[in-house]
């Protein structure tokens, strides 16, 4: 039995005959369990983004970005940063009864190699969560166009913030009743800091 790590892990059930699904990230973190016929998995660690050649962030077929590279064919002449990325490629054929665990934010390329196959899979760890995506989308927007010396400082408010490894003790100075967005994590801080972006959002 595979003991899954948190109950809002839903199964889903895939059905299907000869296909494939392009390198792609999920924000959740993956189990998937081969139940008939043999899928083929390719998986990049996050850090090779910049070398899978990722196409429209916005424009998509199923919501998440996709590679622009052929696995089975790469263009190197046309993409020729993914040499790198091949070098850090994990490849695996799951048999019927083979599960493989996905982390959150791998890259990862899904070919059926059959023409019946039936995948099971559990996503877990984003329920009712905000997904970073967003966030990304939003500083595009807001910050990336910046003269380098605003993206510089707003680079220091996101490790001060976000990345930095005192960013959860960012507002310790301050008593609980007034850390507002920066409180521990809650409904509350949750509820507070969609109703700041959507006022926010609506002034632009």
């Amino acid at each position: 039995m595979l003991p899954l790590p948190t109950p809002d892990a839903v199964p889903r059930v895939w059905i299907g005959n000869e296909s494939r699904v392009s390198t792609h990230y999920d924000v959740s973190s993956n189990v998937a369990v081969v139940v008939a016929g043999r899928r083929r998995f390719c998986l990049f660690p996050p850090e090779q983004g910049p070398n899978l050649y990722v196409g429209p962030l916005d424009v998509t077929i199923a919501g998440q970005p996709v590679s622009l590279i052929d696995l089975e064919a790469p263009d190197l002449e046309r993409y020729p940063r993914f040499a790198e990325a091949r070098a850090q490629m994990q490849v695996t054929v799951l048999e019927p009864g083979d599960a493989i665990f996905i982390p959150s934010m791998w890259w990862h390329d899904v070919k059926a190699l059959g023409r019946f196959n039936v995948l099971v899979n559990y996503w877990w760890g984003q329920a009712g969560a905000a997904s970073p995506f967003p966030a990304l989308i939003h500083a595009i927007l807001a910050i990336r166009d910046l003269p380098e010396g605003e993206r510089s400082a707003v680079r220091g408010w996101f490790d001060q913030y976000v990345f930095g490894d005192a960013a959860q003790d960012a507002a310790a100075h301050l008593p609980d009743a007034m850390r507002g967005v920066l409180g521990s994590p809650s409904p509350e801080r949750t509820d507070a800091i969609r109703g700041y972006l959507a006022r926010t959002l609506e002034r632009l």
